[in-house]
């Protein structure tokens, strides 16, 4: 199976290259990675010429403008790249017969009054934001595709940039001997984005005839507050004592958009197919365990779903 991959740089890209590279079924698949260095997804005729080019059996379109303020104060490029990007796609889609799995958030939901069992797939959204509408209408034209999955995720990890990803970012200022600031109040599914790639290869397997929405996240509710108390737990008895994270409110947090404050998935689908991801405490210590296995590097930018 030829695989195109946008976003191919950025955190889950990387990952779900990892992911494809060492399956065993997959290992051999074609795969072609493009980022905002080879063009940017907005632009029609530069993805319609690479797709083209391509002849891509599926698109996993992970690409995506996902820093929720910054789409808040420039809308417009949050709507070029998360809805222009993703119309682009489509239309390629369609010209080469191409399966399309398009990433999308929790943050299509406003979270006001969650099912006790989590948001289904089925859910009506109701976003905050200007990036949740613009995941909302992205959703929406990639459903126009009749061979299309929309994954909904939800707070990923497993990145390099420290300024985007939280839990490396209290494993970092743990060892700088800080102390982080972390919401309390705020909850929803911490993902490790090398799980989540792991289950985008199950779909590109053993799901191949998944259609419509599936909601993927590690098992369990946490705000980053408890997800920050746990690393430092992991860490050892003087780090969980002496860089206790400072609890911060939701309605203190200062953010440039409304957010959901509890945008908790329902991930019922997904083990009803067959596919299940751990806990996220069991992935919070894995990918804990590899940070501190290497040493801390520069800022190479990121992105969230």
């Amino acid at each position: 199976m030829r695989v195109y991959l946008t976003g191919a740089d950025g955190m889950l890209g990387t990952a779900f290259t990892t992911a494809l590279r060492t399956d065993p079924v997959t290992a051999g698949w074609p795969l072609h990675g493009v980022s905002i260095a080879d063009f940017d997804i907005g632009d029609r005729e530069a993805v319609l010429a690479s797709i083209d080019a391509f002849r891509p059996d599926v698109v996993v379109h992970t690409a995506a403008h996902a820093i929720v303020d910054d789409c808040e104060l420039q809308p417009a490029l949050a709507s070029r790249v998360n809805v222009g990007g993703v119309r682009n796609v489509v239309e390629a889609c369609r010209r080469t017969g191409s399966r399309l799995i398009s990433l999308s958030s929790d943050y299509v939901f406003d979270g006001a009054a969650p099912p006790p069992h989590g948001y289904d797939e089925d859910d009506l959204p109701a976003p905050l934001s200007v990036y949740g509408m613009t995941k909302v209408a992205g959703e929406r034209i990639a459903a126009l595709l009749p061979d299309h999955v929309n994954v909904r995720t939800s707070w990923l990890f497993g990145g390099t940039d420290e300024r985007l990803d939280t839990v490396l970012s209290v494993v970092r200022k743990a060892q700088r001997g800080e102390r982080a600031q972390l919401i309390h109040d705020q909850f929803s599914l911490p993902t490790y984005t090398a799980d989540l790639a792991r289950a985008l290869v199950f779909l590109l397997t053993e799901g191949s005839a998944v259609r419509g929405t599936v909601h993927i996240a590690n098992q369990g509710s946490a705000s980053w507050y408890q997800v920050g108390r746990h690393v430092l737990e992991l860490l050892g008895t003087d780090a969980a004592e002496e860089l206790a994270p400072e609890p911060v409110s939701f309605d203190r947090a200062g953010f440039a958009g409304g957010r959901p404050r509890n945008s908790t998935l329902s991930i019922a689908r997904l083990a009803g197919l067959g596919c299940t991801l751990p806990t996220w405490q069991d992935a919070v210590a894995r990918f804990t365990a590899a940070t501190l296995d290497r040493p801390a590097a520069a800022s190479t930018g990121g992105s969230r779903p």
